[in-house]
């Protein structure tokens, strides 16, 4: 891998990642970064924060730095992207990072959505309805959130309801 490195076939991103992306008249751009950081992170890994928020369309803000939610221990900070460590429960109830991405939402409030705050529980329903969420993982996790102003959240949006649908 070194060698394709040197030959500028694939970009080494830290030791043991590589990246392979397409090739322009400039060469090879860098991964994302928020990319990169779920890579490191692994299984149980989201977005966190303005991240989050940005993920989900619910605000156009695009963060200088990408904010990574990362089950257990914080890995070795790389550049762009911020670790911030959460419960192990999210690695073992195998969620999705969009599943993440709503957890930290609701963490975080209203704050970081430039919409009007019902209008998160309109998007988490188109989510559920094409699938790419689950209501009964997120409220599942959610039991085990410490920080209870995310569950009062999901209550006071009525997404409990998307549980028993």
């Amino acid at each position: 891998m070194s060698r394709l490195a040197a030959e500028g076939e694939v970009i080494r991103v830290r030791k043991g990642l590589y990246w392979k992306g397409p090739k322009t008249r400039v060469g090879m751009p860098f991964p994302r970064p928020l990319a990169v950081g779920l890579e490191i992170a692994g299984p149980g890994s989201g977005p966190a924060g303005v991240s989050a928020a940005h993920g989900l369309g619910l605000t156009t803000q695009v963060p200088a730095i990408e904010q990574v939610a990362v089950p257990g221990r914080v890995p070795t900070a790389i550049a762009g992207v911020r670790f911030v460590s959460r419960s192990i429960e999210r690695r073992i109830g195998g969620l999705r990072p969009v599943e993440i991405a709503l957890i930290e939402v609701l963490r975080d409030g209203p704050a970081i959505v430039e919409q009007p705050w019902a209008n998160v529980g309109t998007v988490v329903a188109l989510l559920v309805a094409a699938g790419e969420i689950r209501p009964e993982l997120v409220a599942t996790q959610l039991g085990h959130e410490h920080h209870v102003a995310a569950r009062q959240r999901w209550n006071e949006l009525g997404l409990t309801e998307l549980v028993h649908t």
